[in-house]
């Protein structure tokens, strides 16, 4: 039970709790202008600092952890596990817990820190709480899905805007798992079952991204079927038993390049005696038709030429036409002789680079024979490194054919434990009923008690697991889907009792009744001071004084003994903190 808040900071007002219900009114003073509001007086920061004292998360520049707040340290004192303690926070130092009071059977027991102040530090105090208020013997915050003390708070504590969207969620973030793992819990059902399942939801996911992976290229390797697969490693295993081969038939010959450079010179000089003789046999055949062509001029001819060189060169001597026939004919004659010369030497020539080339081609040839079948050592290492390459491919490859399988392996295990799952969940949840029940059964009676007829509380089981609903008449209003939180939250508190957790308090803010009808906000709080009363909870609400709706209670409901505190708009200190930020 909580029992009081107190602050360190004078001006601060002390709100002090008893069993049943505890209201907090923020109260509109008859002096307050148009332009007041009850809306900054510390309703929601009261809430706000019982949660901050047990350990909820907190962030720099934050809810308490501002500028403002600054040295201020708030302290709840709160009855755990039969012992009557004051935890005290600073907005400073809010990772420690100092300690005040007993602490008998506590699984853990406050420690002198290096301050000299007693206490825990947030991971032990949460575990303390999960303990005492609802079992939990591991710490809370170690690894997988399972309850933790802060996230069932939160369902007691809504201490947020978003808390109040839906029943079975306290923050708008709040993953699935949370919600199943953490609701399951609370109304009675296999909360493993949940966790199970999301570790299966982990595993497909996981396969979901490797699979996703592949294909953007995030992971070598395009995603193919089988098939595919199979025929591309076939073609490169066919690849890599003809390099294999290739390999075991080849020899390295020490002189080989040697004798390749030799057998290229031999090519080269080939090349050249071939040139040597097509120009050669060409100025042959040009010799050749110059002596079937070239003849002596006639001698009418040569009369003419004698006669036009007499008249040219007056004067001169002048020989007989004999002797010009002789000169005539000796040059004639020489040059033929000169032609037959060149011929002859030409063909000598042509006849001799034939041989030659004879010789030079089979000298060559044997060279090429010596090199067939045998290669230069780098050869031998270039084609090792392209087996090496194909191997790599094929083991490559054998290796995405492997995790292939596995992947639809490990997607057909996940599909099969999923249905088995389902069903042993639906097996679990049969044996339960007459635990789970109750809690339907309450949620029943409180809308019943707030409404013509009654809701329902309704717990299914797919493919993903535990779906939870509330149904009652005329939903979609904002009232009434504030009242199926009410009448959930009140379920949980009264079935927690009923089970016999250590958890005796529920906490709403004024939120809770933003839109609801006045008569069923008058019905709600009576049925929280009955319920309260019967099941042996707190129930602390804070309100706006013109919420209340004096004139719907039934008669002899006394409202006025339900209120704990007053804050005022009169001035800044009539605030919970005494000022305003």
């Amino acid at each position: 039970m909580i029992r009081a808040v107190r602050a360190n900071k004078k001006g601060f007002h002390d709100a002090t709790f008893t069993p049943g219900v505890n209201l907090i009114l923020a109260d509109r003073s008859t002096t307050a202008g148009d332009k007041d509001t009850t809306n900054a007086l510390g309703k929601s920061t009261l809430i706000e600092i019982i949660d901050f004292c047990l350990g909820s998360n907190t962030s720099a520049g934050k809810g308490l952890r501002i500028e403002a707040l600054q040295g201020w340290a708030f302290t709840l004192e709160v009855t755990v596990a039969g012992n009557d303690v004051a935890v005290t926070r600073s907005t400073d130092a809010p990772g420690f817990f100092a300690i005040e009071g007993p602490t008998i059977g506590w699984p853990v027991q406050p420690a002198v820190n290096k301050e000299g102040a007693t206490g825990l530090d947030s991971k032990k105090w949460r575990s303390v709480l999960a303990w005492a208020m609802f079992g939990l013997s591991e710490i809370a915050g170690d690894s997988g899905y399972k309850p933790s003390a802060r996230s069932l708070l939160s369902y007691f504590v809504r201490n947020q805007a978003a808390a109040y969207n839906t029943p079975f969620k306290h923050f708008d973030n709040q993953k699935t798992w949370d919600i199943q793992v953490h609701n399951a819990f609370l109304l009675g059902l296999n909360w493993e079952k949940a966790a199970t399942w999301q570790r299966l939801k982990d595993q497909k996911n996981a396969l979901d991204a490797l699979k996703q992976a592949i294909k953007t290229g995030a992971v070598d390797g395009e995603l193919a079927s089988m098939g595919e697969l199979e025929a591309e490693r076939l073609r490169l295993t066919t690849q890599l038993e003809r390099e294999r081969e290739a390999l075991s038939n080849f020899r390295v010959l020490p002189q080989y390049r040697e004798i390749e450079g030799q057998a290229n010179a031999l090519t080269t000089e080939i090349h050249g005696l071939v040139n040597a003789n097509i120009i050669d046999k060409r100025r042959l055949e040009r010799y050749r038709d110059s002596i079937a062509t070239e003849g002596a001029p006639s001698e009418d001819r040569l009369e003419a030429l004698y006669s036009e060189a007499g008249a040219a060169l007056p004067g001169a001597v002048i020989k007989t036409l004999s002797d010009a026939r002789a000169f005539n004919e000796k040059i004639v004659a020489n040059r033929r002789e000169f032609i037959a010369g060149e011929i002859t030497a030409l063909e000598a020539d042509i006849t001799e680079r034939d041989n030659k080339i004879s010789t030079l081609t089979d000298r060559r040839a044997g060279y090429l024979s010596t090199l067939a079948g045998q290669g230069a050592l780098e050869e031998l290492t270039q084609l090792q490194e392209l087996h090496a390459i194909t191997r790599l491919k094929v083991d490559e490859l054998t290796n995405r054919i492997t995790r292939l399988r596995q992947m639809t392996s490990k997607g057909d295990t996940i599909k099969v434990e999923t249905v088995e799952l389902k069903r042993a969940t639906t097996l679990d949840y049969e044996e339960r009923r007459a635990l789970w029940s109750q809690a339907l059964r309450l949620f029943s009676d409180f809308s019943e008690h707030l409404y013509k007829s009654p809701g329902r509380l309704v717990i299914d089981i797919d493919d993903t697991g535990y779906k939870f609903d509330v149904e009652i008449a005329g939903s979609p209003s904002e009232g009434i889907s504030k009242m199926k939180i009410f009448c959930y939250d009140l379920t949980l508190i009264s079935f927690a009792r009923e089970r016999g957790l250590g958890i005796d308090f529920l906490i709403h803010d004024s939120t809770i009744f933003d839109g609801v009808d006045p008569r069923q906000r008058a019905h709600a709080l009576e049925l929280a001071a009955q319920m309260s009363a019967k099941h042996g909870f707190q129930y602390i609400c804070t309100l706006n004084s013109d919420m209340v709706p004096m004139s719907d209670f039934s008669s002899g409901f006394n409202f006025e003994s339900l209120v704990r505190l007053r804050l005022t708009d009169t001035d800044p200190s009539g605030s919970l903190l005494g000022f305003r930020y």
